[in-house]
């Protein structure tokens, strides 16, 4: 019987759909097999193990919340762009949100030392053009800020304890900002 070669690209959006429609719970190598119609070996002489292949999921869903986020919307300012965006992505893509930003990862620091995204440098000078800031610091302590209300609120999206419209965020992200930059 010939040897079935799958792509190394097949496994990983194999994996990636899954974890996108269920969440990374359930990437097992047999999941990823039935998914792709194989056993589990081509999986295994592309992946030396699956916590390797889900390093590339997350990588991939990573690139993927990156490319969502920063999505310029017409007649909306960038900085509420992004945080509009944080939250639909959170809507979008519920099992990618929660493997992203509801872990363990830097869980001994505090707010104030969180990187809360691998965006934060551009976001933070963002903040500071948009709005005329040069103190660094007032204009990450306006990005974690932004980020703990933008959380919250995909949190109960999420947790289907609330919905919100893109203008009811919107509206909200306008008001708060303003308020962050007054402070």
């Amino acid at each position: 019987m010939p040897k079935v070669r799958i792509p190394k690209e097949m496994i990983i959006e194999a994996a990636f759909e899954i974890t996108k429609n269920y969440g990374m719970e359930f990437v097992t190598a047999d999941a990823v097999a039935k998914k792709l119609n194989c056993s589990k070996i081509p999986i295994y002489w592309v992946f030396e193990n699956m916590d390797s292949l889900k390093d590339v999921v997350l990588a991939k869903a990573k690139k993927k919340y990156t490319d969502c986020l920063l999505c310029k919307i017409p007649g909306v300012p960038d900085v509420s762009a992004i945080g509009l965006n944080y939250v639909r992505f959170s809507r979008d893509y519920p099992h990618l949100f929660k493997l992203i930003f509801f872990n363990d990862r830097e869980e001994n620091k505090s707010i104030v030392e969180h990187s809360l995204d691998d965006n934060k440098p551009y976001v933070v000078e963002l903040i500071q053009q948009a709005y005329g800031i040069e103190d660094t610091h007032r204009a990450e302590d306006i990005y974690i800020k932004l980020g703990i209300f933008c959380n919250g609120i995909a949190a109960m999206i999420i947790s289907k304890t609330s919905k919100f419209s893109d203008a009811d965020v919107y509206r909200l992200l306008i008001e708060v900002t303003e308020k962050l930059v007054r402070e």
